[in-house]
Formats: C-alpha cells, structure tokens, sequence
C-alpha cells in the first residue's frame, strides 16, 4: 500500500513532503523486518506460530522408526521418558514446518516426520527433535548442517545421511550406526567402538583387522560404519 500512494502522489500530486513521509516508512519496514525476523520478535507469524508438537504415549514394549528426509538441519537429543518432542529450528531457511505421520501396525512401528507445505516467508533453518530414552528407537535420517546428541541405551540402530556433528554418549549400547555423509564425530572416552571403513580417527586407536579400535583392550560395544565416499572425522571427548 505505501508504494501504491507513492506511485499516485509523485504522478498525480507531487507533495514533497508526503513523498519523504512514505519514503521513511518504507524505509522503517525494509530496514527493520531482518532484524525481527533473525531475533525471533513475536510481532511476526513465524515467530508467533506454535509449530512444535509431541507424543509421549509410544509404548516402551514396541519398537519405533522415525524416518526424516529434509534439505535443512536437524538438532537432535534424548531426554528421560518416552515418546518424542518436535519443534522448528527458528531462523531463516528453506525448511517447512513438520507434522509427523505414524503406524500403530508393524514391527517396527514407523513415524515419518515430513514437511508440510509452508510459504517461502515463513519457512524456517530446520527442526528440534527429542527422542525419549525409555522408547525403543531405529532413526533413519536425511539432514544437513545437523547435531546428532546419541547417548541412549535404547537406540538399536541409527542411518545419518548429510553432513553435521555427531556425539557418541557413554550410555549408549545400540546396533550398527551407518554415516553417509560429511561427519565430525565425538566419542565419549568411557564408550568402546569400532569404526569400520575409511575415517581419520585419532593416532592412539589401533587398526585391527575389524576396523580401528578406540580400546587397547580391543573390546567394543558399538559398531560405526563410514560408507564409501564419505569424509568422517573422528575425535575423542571427555
């Protein structure tokens, strides 16, 4: 509306100063709309708008898939309970808000969280998902520029497609963890594994003929698996 009354007053009327008034305000509007948008000020839609959801009634007797395919990023972690928390990842991007799809048939039982359809303004960096550490998980996920927090003793397997970090937890005893992708991968110093496939690991772990070793023991108990043409990174942490 303030270019239109531009538009008809430098054509029609020619008030100097009505044109510098408009000239201001939109000035105010281009200038301040950025700032809102990348604080999270409420006095926008995508601020405002409740997009989280959540599901704390799986049972912990039934094994769960949650499958994720999406061009944005991905923060993940478990919390103590059952069930799982989604919510969006409140800056700019090229995400849409999720909505979650699920079977009460099958073994396991899937959840598909996608996207819905979502105007280009309002889209968003990506998602937060929780994951309850007393339901019985398999993760199979697609994300980019993503933080993976995996210390569950009830993930019984995990497939990370893109690129991100990842954080192997001591409590952690799953079955094969599959990395497709671009990867910095921290592991706790108290979790023994075995990275089979090509990865930089650190100087002190032993190549057996299994895979690199993290233990001088040669114990372990997660197996990482780097597919080829990935780069993967692995570090010690605390």
């Amino acid at each position: 509306m303030p270019i239109v009354l531009l538009f008809i007053n430098r054509t029609y009327f020619k008030n100097e100063l009505l044109n510098n008034f408009l000239f201001g305000f939109l000035i105010i509007i281009f200038s301040t709309f950025p700032i809102a948008l990348m604080t999270g000020a409420n006095v926008l839609t995508t601020n405002s708008f409740d997009a989280g959801f959540q599901n704390f009634e799986l049972s912990e007797e039934v094994n769960h898939l949650i499958t994720i395919d999406i061009d944005g990023s991905l923060n993940l972690e478990f919390f103590d309970g059952s069930g799982y928390i989604v919510d969006i990842l409140n800056q700019p991007g090229k995400t849409g808000f999720p909505e979650a799809l699920q079977a009460n048939l099958g073994d396991p039982q899937p959840i598909r969280l996608r996207e819905v359809s979502t105007d280009r303004l309002l889209q968003v960096r990506g998602w937060k998902l929780d994951l309850g550490n007393k339901t019985n998980w398999a993760i199979d996920i697609l994300s980019f520029d993503s933080n993976y927090y995996l210390d569950s003793p009830n993930l019984n397997e995990a497939k990370l497609i893109g690129t991100g970090k990842i954080f192997l937890g001591s409590n952690l005893s799953s079955g094969d963890i599959v990395i497709n992708g671009i990867f910095n991968v921290i592991v706790d110093r108290k979790l023994p594994i075995v990275v089979v496939g090509k990865a930089d690991v650190p100087a002190n772990w032993i190549n057996a003929t299994i895979g690199y070793l993290n233990q001088t023991n040669g114990s372990y108990n997660l197996k990482v698996i780097v597919e080829d043409g990935s780069t993967v990174v692995f570090e010690e942490g605390e």
